[in-house]
């Protein structure tokens, strides 16, 4: 992942997940008959914060990884300048 990339991915799926929130407060109660477009409807949601779920954790274990990765790098330029 590209780091210019990174920013407007975040903001993406942050921008899923609060789209989500809402979405899933519209949902009529699972107790009473959905018609087919509700059931699917229900489905997209639920596909979408997953999905969005799954991005943001990609997205921190990257920046986990980077984090990691920078640390060993400063080590390293230490060790060498001593």
């Amino acid at each position: 992942m590209a780091i210019r990339n990174a920013a407007s991915d975040v903001a993406a799926a942050i921008a899923v997940m609060d789209h989500a929130k809402t979405a899933c407060a519209r949902l009529g109660p699972l107790d009473r008959p959905m018609t087919r477009a509700e059931i699917e409807h229900r489905a997209r949601v639920i596909a979408a914060v997953i999905s969005a779920s799954q991005k943001l954790q990609q997205l921190r274990d990257r920046a986990r990884s980077l984090e990691s990765a920078l640390e060993r790098y400063r080590s390293r330029r230490i060790g060498l300048a001593a």
